[in-house]
């Protein structure tokens, strides 16, 4: 019989195939190492990329605040400054109306004394026929007494009861209007210009109704109303 066959050797060729296969083993296990390693990389810039724009967004909404903020402080000291601006405005003119009305009442009021101590003159004058002459003496107005003389009678009888202790600084004149009745007692008496003194204002006032009575004119008459000033030094 024929020898048998020998059989091939494929220990070789087994040696080759399993190196072949682990040779695609590990460049596949190499792939799917490097595509871990990519995917890890794109993440990682993709969250570095949102980070920026988480920080770039943050950053802008605190400049936006930041700006409205002192945009809003501005407007309220400009408000304020407005509010300020406009309360001194009207405290200066309600002021200013305040001293306009002051003037005005004190203009009315010096006109109106002024008016009733000419009127008082004139309806003396009238009642003495006469306005006094140049010989006049004393304190009274010219015009205000029946006789030249009587203004130097009435301040002569009046003078010696003002009580006024303190210096006078200057020469201040007061005037009043003395009321009396025929038999010259004094009624009323009122100050009707004041000489800037209320302390010598008051002494002259008290002086009169000391005095408690006028004395009688040339014609053995009292006048019924009379204006008369005083001054310290006269």
């Amino acid at each position: 019989p024929p020898p048998p066959k020998a059989e091939p050797d494929t220990r070789e060729a087994d040696i080759a195939l399993e190196r072949e296969k682990k040779r695609l083993a590990q460049e596949k296990k190499e792939r799917e190492l490097q595509a871990e390693r990519d995917k890890r990389e794109r993440e990682r810039k993709e969250k570095l990329e949102q980070d920026k724009k988480d920080r770039l967004q943050k950053e802008k909404a605190e400049r936006e605040k930041a700006e409205k903020a002192e945009k809003d402080k501005a407007e309220r000291e400009k408000a304020e400054r407005e509010q300020d601006r406009r309360e001194k405005a009207e405290k200066a003119e309600q002021e200013k109306k305040k001293q306009a009305e002051a003037k005005r009442k004190a203009d009315a009021d010096a006109k109106r004394i002024e008016a009733q101590r000419q009127e008082n003159l004139r309806r003396i004058a009238g009642m003495a026929g006469a306005t006094g002459g140049e010989t006049a003496t004393g304190n009274a107005q010219r015009s205000s007494g029946p006789s030249g003389s009587y203004g130097g009678k009435v301040a002569a009888k009046v003078r010696p009861n003002i009580v006024y202790p303190d210096a006078v600084s200057g020469n201040p004149r007061a005037e009043v209007e003395v009321r009396a009745s025929p038999d010259g007692t004094i009624v009323n008496v009122r100050l009707t210009k004041s000489s800037g003194n209320p302390a010598w204002d008051d002494a002259v006032v008290r002086a009169l109704h000391k005095t408690d009575t006028l004395p009688r004119d040339v014609d053995g008459r009292v006048p019924s109303s009379l204006t008369i000033g005083f001054s310290p030094r006269e």
